[in-house]
């Protein structure tokens, strides 16, 4: 019954507003260069900011977030390591399948989600996910897709990301105890606000631009697996052994189970490494965490009521 309860009033809206992007993005030329760029620079980054103003996370807390992320990416790395190299992947496809396990929707998948399922401090906490997902996917990522020799263009892409000045800007203003004034707090609320929506939409779009090739089907069906049920697995190991309990372990546990970032799909086209396969992972991950993301939600009244 809870399952049906989360389906309904959590995963149904984010699918009806998605819907909306990906009929659009069918019927109409949508600018999806445009619409990324006014979510990553514009809804995102203010969106963080007034979150972390609003609802002020403990230090504790970020330490905490930041290191689960690292050592997720991390364990998940070494288990994709192992099984591309024992199922005998071949060498792209390797780098592909790693990625799309290892980088998940953290911000336009993650924040509704955690918005309608948490709300509030919960909200806060994903914030720092996303701080940490957006390094890990320019390092990391960057590292897995172009090797050794990008590690440059990877930090300076780091330093390019409005959220890091977005999280340091709140920090600071945290740290000094600055109350921001109502002519300034009232604009970034409507642009907090109008995050969500733009963020559906623009997934939906993205979602709509291709189709669904169905290339590599062991492949890829091992991937996603691995991204619906190995890394929320490895990320329930990691929360029993660093002693994570309530709103915390629930929210990590969840955007562990998040789908695929399309981020994925754009290293495969800029490294040439597999981006049709990409794109066939983030499709059907997005469609089938419906499902596994209302049973995280629903697993973690249980593990941590």
């Amino acid at each position: 019954m809870f399952f049906f309860f989360i389906a309904v009033n959590v995963i149904l809206p984010i699918f009806i507003v998605m819907s909306l992007g990906y009929l659009l993005s069918k019927y109409f030329t949508i600018d999806l260069p445009s619409l990324s760029k006014l979510n990553f620079y514009v809804f995102i980054p203010v969106f963080m900011f007034y979150s972390l103003l609003i609802f002020k996370p403990g230090d504790r807390e970020i330490a905490m977030t930041v290191l689960f992320n690292i050592l997720l990416a991390v364990f998940t790395f070494l288990a994709m390591y192992g099984i591309t190299r024992w199922l005998k992947f071949e060498p792209n496809l390797a780098a592909a399948s790693t990625l799309a396990v290892m980088i998940f929707n953290s911000a336009n998948y993650g924040i509704p989600v955690v918005e309608l399922a948490y709300r509030g401090e919960g909200v806060a906490i994903q914030v720092i996910t996303i701080t940490a997902m957006n390094i890990l996917t320019y390092t990391l990522g960057i590292l897995i897709s172009g090797g050794w020799s990008e590690w440059r263009r990877g930090a300076v892409t780091i330093l390019k990301l409005p959220i890091l000045y977005a999280l340091a800007l709140a920090w600071i203003l945290r740290a000094i105890n600055f109350d921001m004034p109502d002519y300034f707090m009232t604009p970034l609320k409507w642009v907090a606000d109008g995050m969500m929506p733009i963020a559906l939409l623009t997934l939906g779009a993205q979602l709509g631009h291709g189709g669904i090739s169905f290339r590599h089907p062991k492949e890829l069906w091992i991937t996603i697996g691995a991204r619906l049920l190995l890394a929320p697995v490895i990320a329930y190991l990691l929360i029993t052994v660093m002693s994570f309990h309530g709103l915390l372990a629930r929210v990590l546990f969840v955007s562990s189970a998040f789908p695929t970032a399309v981020a994925t799909v754009l290293f495969g086209i800029e490294y040439d490494k597999e981006p049709t396969f990409a794109a066939d992972v983030v499709f059907i991950t997005t469609l089938l965490s419906a499902v596994t993301v209302t049973g995280a939600i629903s697993l973690t009244t249980v593990l941590w009521p």
